[in-house]
């Protein structure tokens, strides 16, 4: 939910921005600094789903990995493909997705945040409820 709120929070954010500018998207420097407040507080706050995408699964993935005897390596770069195929989808349908609305991003990140919200009931409405004895604590040695 966080990320939905992220992706909602730039698409005011962005429209806010744009209230009294009348150009090219990519021309708008001199935003004020209620604008440039909101946008910081946005992106920092995003930081946290971005730690946690970086680094949980990773762990996770090793962990499980090293009780079942080794593979760390293939496990963990199938963990990444499944991460970076879907930036490269976005990435190369950025540009049509942008030139369909008048080269603004604007939509993008409402449909963005259309879609984590989903993503975000989905996951807590179908995702098992874990007790803490599915988890074994592990020290703070090792990682990757």
């Amino acid at each position: 939910m966080t990320m939905f709120a992220g992706m909602a929070g730039t698409t005011i954010i962005s429209t806010w921005s744009m209230r009294d500018f009348h150009g090219s998207v990519q021309n708008v420097i001199t935003a004020d600094g209620e604008v440039r407040a909101a946008a910081l507080a946005t992106f920092a706050a995003l930081g946290f789903p971005l730690a946690v995408l970086y680094s949980v699964p990773f762990a996770v993935t090793a962990q499980l990995v090293v009780n079942e005897g080794g593979g760390q390596g293939l496990c963990t770069g199938v963990l990444n493909i499944s991460v970076v195929i879907p930036q490269v989808i976005i990435a190369l349908g950025a540009g049509p997705w942008d030139s369909l609305f008048g080269k603004g991003n604007i939509p993008a990140f409402a449909l963005a945040s259309a879609i984590a919200f989903v993503a975000g009931v989905v996951g807590t409405l179908k995702l098992p409820r874990l007790s803490r004895k599915n988890f074994k604590s592990v020290g703070m040695a090792g990682g990757h």
